[in-house]
């Protein structure tokens, strides 16, 4: 979908109503009330880069606890372990683990949602929208990814209106404080991201900034485009994003479902063709950030998603980078598995 996250709170409040419908479909609908859900993803993977092969079993859950008519917590944690050989030739695991977002959501109208706590930066589409293990066609993210902070600590106002029936337009600004604390750490920074969505041709156009407060205050700066044409089961999204201290780079990525052949609704292709331009960076950036023998990078990525029943789905993909010390191919299969269940026993009916 184009607005997984531009209106984020409202569609998990959505989701939590729709499941508390669903658990007791002979309620009266006035007796309905929004209940606590318990959601998430578990996957396990294996890597291979440039002959270094890697196993990485994640779990990333996700709490939703409405209150009141207005009022939604919402909370992501994560957490892998990725297990390689050492020089030894033993198997040896590296665990890592974090809290994504935390945050307190106010619906003040069907234009405004106020949020507080931590959040995904609003910066770019790829960390909102494409992220997730489940959500993401490739589990290897965009080179750009690391241009701007993953998560932010501090409030967002965010929502979206009609121009006219033509035209509807999202909009996402920010500010966050410096947090070092490594399982919540945090840029001071403010930013935000506008987008002007074609409803008919399915189409988003938009445009983010962001403005660092702290060592080298720099500027960060990007646009982006989403298609979803209306003929055919086809989703094209790409962006780009400048950082005046991080690098450049761009990514273009297809994913076509083969619904429209006989048996092939399950299967999902995906393409992604992006590059990174690490040669136009300051030489003190280049020197601050470590990355002085660092090279312009190119990389190409194709693979296939097979959805299964109960929501599984086995996932595949080759890659081929080239521009960091030497040509390097990239593999990666594995499995993902959505799960969604009442938080506390009882569900809707307490």
């Amino acid at each position: 979908m184009l607005f997984q996250k531009n209106a984020a709170p409202a569609v998990c409040l959505a989701l939590v109503l729709a499941f508390c419908a669903a658990a007791d479909a002979q309620t009266d609908p006035n007796d309905v009330k929004p209940f606590p859900v318990f959601t998430g993803t578990t996957s396990y993977f294996t890597r291979v880069t440039g002959g270094v092969v890697q196993d990485s079993p994640s779990m990333s859950p996700l709490l939703l606890y409405p209150f009141g008519d207005k009022w939604l917590f919402e909370a992501k944690g994560s957490y892998s372990d990725t297990f390689a050989k050492n020089k030894s030739n033993a198997w040896e695991g590296t665990m890592s683990y974090g809290l994504g977002y935390a945050e307190i959501d106010y619906l003040a109208n069907r234009y405004l949602t106020v949020t507080a706590g931590r959040f995904t930066t609003p910066f770019g589409i790829y960390g909102e929208r494409y992220a997730p293990i489940w959500v993401r066609a490739l589990q290897t993210g965009p080179l750009i990814s690391s241009l701007a902070r993953g998560s932010s600590n501090g409030g967002m106002l965010r929502g979206g209106f009609s121009v006219n029936p033509e035209i509807d337009f999202n909009y996402a600004v920010y500010f966050s404080a410096a947090v070092t604390n490594h399982v919540v750490t945090s840029d001071r920074t403010s930013g935000g991201r506008f987008g002007v969505f074609f409803p008919q041709e399915r189409l988003e156009l938009g445009a983010s900034f962001q403005k660092s407060f702290q060592q080298e205050h720099s500027r960060a700066e990007g646009v982006h485009a989403v298609w979803q044409p209306n003929a055919i089961p086809l989703s094209l999204r790409s962006e780009y994003q400048w950082s005046e201290w991080r690098g450049s780079g761009f990514w273009v990525e297809g994913a076509y479902r083969l619904s429209q052949i006989p048996h092939g609704r399950p299967i999902e292709v995906v393409g992604r063709g992006q590059k990174f331009y690490a040669s136009r960076l300051k030489p003190a950036a280049l020197t601050k950030f470590g990355i002085a023998n660092m090279k312009d990078t190119q990389q190409a990525d194709v693979g296939l998603n097979y959805y299964l029943p109960n929501d599984v789905r086995v996932s595949g993909s080759y890659g081929r980078q080239f521009g960091i010390n030497k040509d390097t191919h990239l593999w990666t299969v594995g499995l993902t598995y959505r799960f969604v269940m009442p938080a506390f026993p009882g569900g809707g009916t307490r």
